[in-house]
C-alpha cells in the first residue's frame, strides 16, 4: 500500500516520506490514541519515547495509539493499541459512544472524543481519534518502536513543555 513520498509534517520541520495511496492520492489512514492516567495514581500518565530509527519523529514523547484496523470498534481499537503499545490493561474509556442500527446489517458508532488532525498543510495529514483512558498494570516498552515507557506525573508532564 506504500505510495509515492509526499511532504509530511514531523512536528520539526517538513520531510518527503512514503505514504499510503490509492490511485496516485494519498490516503488518510485513521489512527487511535490515548492520553491513558493511572488507575492507582490518577495524577500520573504513560507516555512513551518513538524508538525507530530513521523516524522522523524518532526520540519524540507520545502517548500510546496506531492504526484503527478495519473491523474494530473505538472501543476494541483503543484497548489493542494500549496493551500493544504499553502493555497496560484499559479498565475505564472516558468517551461518548453511541451505536446507532439503522435497518439492515450496517453498525454505525458515533464517537465523541477528540479529534486530531496533525500537517493539515501537507499532502498527508495523519488524523489521531483521541481518547482519555484509565488503565491498571506495569507499563512496557514495545521493543523496535518505543522506549522509556512509564508512568510520567502529569506535573513533570507540565515542567517538560
Amino acid at each position: 500500500m506504500a505510495g509515492p513520498t509526499h511532504p509530511v509534517w514531523t512536528g520539526q520541520g517538513w520531510a518527503d516520506l512514503p505514504v499510503a495511496a490509492s490511485g496516485g492520492e494519498a490516503v488518510v489512514v485513521p489512527n487511535v490514541a490515548a492520553a491513558v492516567f493511572n488507575a492507582a495514581d490518577p495524577d500520573s500518565i504513560v507516555l512513551q519515547r518513538r524508538d525507530k530509527p530513521g523516524e522522523a519523529v524518532f526520540g519524540r514523547l507520545e502517548i500510546p495509539g496506531g492504526r484503527w484496523r478495519g473491523g474494530e470498534t473505538p472501543e476494541e481499537a483503543v484497548i489493542r493499541e494500549v496493551a500493544e503499545a504499553a502493555g497496560l490493561d484499559v479498565v475505564a474509556i472516558d468517551r461518548e459512544i453511541a451505536h446507532v442500527r439503522p435497518e439492515g446489517p450496517i453498525d454505525i458508532s458515533v464517537v465523541r472524543p477528540v479529534a486530531v488532525v496533525v500537517g493539515a498543510g501537507g499532502a498527508y495529514p495523519a488524523l489521531q481519534i483521541l481518547f482519555r483512558c484509565v488503565a491498571a498494570g506495569v507499563p512496557r516498552p514495545l521493543p523496535g518502536e518505543t522506549s522509556d515507557t512509564r508512568w510520567w506525573s502529569v506535573g513533570d508532564v507540565r515542567q517538560a513543555l
